[in-house]
Formats: structure tokens, sequence, C-alpha cells
């Protein structure tokens, strides 16, 4: 899959956990969001698609305990549903997801859900009907209050090579299962590739 990514936290700027370093304030809860530009899972094509999750872990992501609320665009037919499912669980295997279904606890299974994805570079934002979004705003030099532009690279990053950092203007969740509210924390736009095992 090609895909815009859209990450957010309530990590700092930069984040630590991208380093495998201790979260700002210990724990880590965030909303992410996936458009799909082109990909398929197997014969089931998935372009333009959305998908959104919002997670949390209590300390290092690395050290697992986590837990998440997986949500699919609602425009996706039934095929579509259960391989997007797959994939943002990690039981598909491959990318990302993998990777965060190897330190999560538990999860609420994939559901239904209108998904807003407005790709716009590190103004870009994701909103998952009225119970979660995180909207992205270029970061602000806190002296001179001029545009900060940051991008880390990280040749072997498994969620991306290149992370074009923001800051969120606004990130919240309302679920039922996760309650939260921040901004000026952790944001990143990228565009990138994911492939399955």
């Amino acid at each position: 899959m090609q895909v815009y990514y859209l990450d957010s936290c309530n990590c700092d700027w930069g984040c630590p956990c991208q380093f495998n370093a201790k979260p700002t304030h210990s724990n880590c809860k965030g909303v992410m969001g996936v458009r799909i530009i082109k990909g398929n899972y197997g014969n089931v094509k998935l372009d333009r698609l959305n998908m959104a999750w919002i997670g949390s872990w209590p300390g290092p992501v690395h050290e697992g305990h986590g837990k998440a609320s997986f949500y699919i665009d609602e425009r996706a037919d039934e095929e579509q549903f259960e391989a997007l499912s797959k994939i943002i669980t990690g039981e598909a295997g491959g990318g990302p997801f993998a990777v965060y279904r190897s330190v999560m606890d538990e999860f609420q299974g994939p559901k239904r859900a209108h998904i807003t994805f407005e790709a716009k570079g590190i103004n870009s934002r994701v909103k998952i009907g009225q119970i979660a979004e995180a909207h992205l705003e270029p970061m602000r030099n806190p002296v001179t209050g001029k545009i900060h532009r940051a991008i880390i690279e990280l040749p072997s990053g498994f969620e991306a090579t290149r992370m074009n950092l923001s800051s969120t203007k606004k990130i919240m969740a309302s679920d039922g299962y996760f309650n939260f509210k921040y901004d000026g924390t952790y944001g990143s736009f990228q565009k990138t590739f994911w492939k399955g095992p």
C-alpha cells in the first residue's frame, strides 16, 4: 500500500518514542489516521479508503501493555472491511501494525465509521465521526513565533523512513474506551509505502 500516514500523540514535539526513549509524560496516548492512495490485500483493491485508530500505552511503547480502538472507512464493502481489519489489527503481518500488535494487551475489534482524512502536509487532519480527531499545524518557534520545519529520518523506521514533523492544533478521543484531549503536542505526516510479509 502507498499511504498518507498521520501520527499524533501527547508527547512533546519530536516524540521520544520514535527513538525507543521514554514518553515525555511517562505514558503514550494518540490518534492515528491512514489514507490509502493505492493498495490491495491479495485481489481486494483498497484504493482511496481510510483507516484510523486510537491507542495508549502506560509507559514506553516498546515495553508493551497497550490498548487500542480500530476504525474502518464506512465506504468499504465486506471484502474490503475484512481485509482492512486484518491489516490494521496486525493479523495480516508486515508493516507497522504487526509491530503495534506485538506490544498490545487488548483492543476493540474494528468498527465501521465515517472517517474524514484531509491530506494537507503538516496541516493535515483525520476525524473519526464525532469520537476522535487529530488536526496538525506547523510547529512555531516559542521565541520568535516563526514556523519551525523539522524532519526525522529513520532509515529502518517501521512506520516511515522520513517523517515531516508538526504540532497538534487538536487531538482528542472520546469513544467510551478512551477519553483524552491535548493540543500543542507531537504530530507528523508522511507519504510512505507498507508491504505485508
